[in-house]
């Protein structure tokens, strides 16, 4: 009876240590790591809103608020390295109001801000209404033009 447990222990035993010499390589490896090859940078979400400032005359700003998000697990996006544009594409007026009195021109920013990982910044631009506001605007809003990330967003004043 010892005879047989005595060889039941050595095949059990040459077993485990066969396996644990085929395993050794894939168990003690590290997988190889996967750097991130720069900061993502998206755009989030894009608002329109008029603010009104009590002044002679009154003044209304319609303001773009772009949210810029850095989705990267590690990379800062460095100072200056995100640029903002909004293009306005299509105003539409009531019957009665005159087109030239509202053009508004593509406009231009820069994050002057590092943007650490996994974070945000909303960025502003404002676009000056004189007298009467348009009835509706469509903005084209780019991040890091020309080959970045593109949203196209309508106010309507109601």
């Amino acid at each position: 009876m010892k005879k047989a447990n005595y060889k039941k222990t050595i095949f059990c035993l040459t077993i485990l240590i066969s396996l644990f010499f085929l395993e050794v390589g894939a168990g003690l490896s590290q997988p190889a790591s996967i750097g991130e090859k720069g900061p993502e940078i998206r755009l989030g979400e894009v608002t329109i809103k008029i603010r009104e400032f009590d002044s002679t005359p009154p003044l209304k700003i319609l303001e773009v608020q772009i949210e810029i998000l850095n989705r990267s697990q590690q990379s800062v996006a460095p100072p200056n390295s995100i640029k903002v544009v909004v293009t306005p594409k299509e105003i539409k007026f009531s019957s009665t109001k005159s087109t030239s009195d509202f053009t508004p021109t593509p406009e231009e920013t820069t994050l002057s801000l590092p943007l650490p990982p996994k974070t945000g910044r909303v960025m502003i631009i404002g676009y000056p209404f004189q007298t009467e506001s348009p009835e509706s605007i469509t903005f084209e809003v780019q991040i890091n033009p020309p080959e970045g990330e593109k949203k196209i967003v309508t106010w309507e004043r109601r």
